[in-house]
């Protein structure tokens, strides 16, 4: 995003086995507020192979459309007024912070229904979400895998938080946010080709912090997931 893991993704560097942080590059699968890496994708024998993160229905599942009811006998809201844009650096930073955390949530959120509808079609609607190849590289491979395999998940997971560790500005559009977020899988189920329970391994946390750089690709263009480091050691 998503992620929690099957063990085929043991080559992904997330988490060692022994549960110390090691930097990451691939995102967590699945997830939500999480999406998900997720998911993000984590890797250790800590979280194999319960590490998928899910997002909403099941598979194949989509969310009912708004009720025809809501029809022309009701009036037209007045359009919102457009809030002026940021001139100075500090309405600049408030705002990149802002739609980064957001752009994380967002990751999740998709990563989350990939998982959830058995990854397919995993590239159209992660890669914009991508911005190094040491993370769309092995998570692409990843999400191929599970897709083959016909695995999929359930829930979602779920950013409860994020704090801003670090912030550089950029005239060209390039600005980078640091952040340190937690995420809880505890909703997250993972199923394989048979739509048998991948019971999630005894001990593994559920709910703990990630760093991330989230970085700005110039003007006009989306905010991507640079990096990912997950610290199970820390609860939250």
């Amino acid at each position: 995003m998503f992620t929690e893991f099957c063990p085929k993704l043991r080559e992904l560097p997330m988490v060692s086995s022994a549960i110390t942080p090691t930097r990451t590059i691939a995102v967590l699968i699945g997830v939500a507020v999480i999406a998900v890496g997720a998911f993000a994708i984590v890797r250790s024998g800590v979280f194999e192979p319960e590490s998928v993160q899910g997002a909403i229905p099941g598979p194949g599942s989509s969310s009912s459309s708004p009720s025809a009811s809501a029809s022309a006998s009701e009036p037209a809201s007045a359009a919102p007024t457009p809030s002026a844009s940021p001139t100075t650096p500090g309405q600049i930073k408030a705002q990149n912070i802002a739609d980064a955390k957001a752009r994380l949530v967002k990751y999740y959120e998709t990563t989350a229904q990939v998982a959830n509808n058995g990854y397919g079609n995993w590239a159209d609607k992660l890669l914009p979400f991508w911005g190094n190849p040491d993370i769309w590289g092995p998570t692409g491979d990843a999400f191929e895998q599970l897709a083959n395999e016909g695995r999929y998940t359930t829930g979602a997971a779920e950013v409860l938080s994020s704090e801003v560790t670090g912030y550089k500005p950029n005239e060209n559009g390039f600005e980078s946010v640091s952040l340190e977020a937690c995420v809880n899988f505890g909703a997250v189920k993972n199923f394989d080709a048979n739509g048998d329970l991948i019971a999630r391994q005894e001990g593994a946390p559920s709910r703990y912090m990630f760093s991330y750089l989230i970085r700005h690709q110039g003007p006009d263009t989306a905010w991507t997931i640079n990096t990912e480091t997950p610290h199970p050691e820390k609860a939250c």
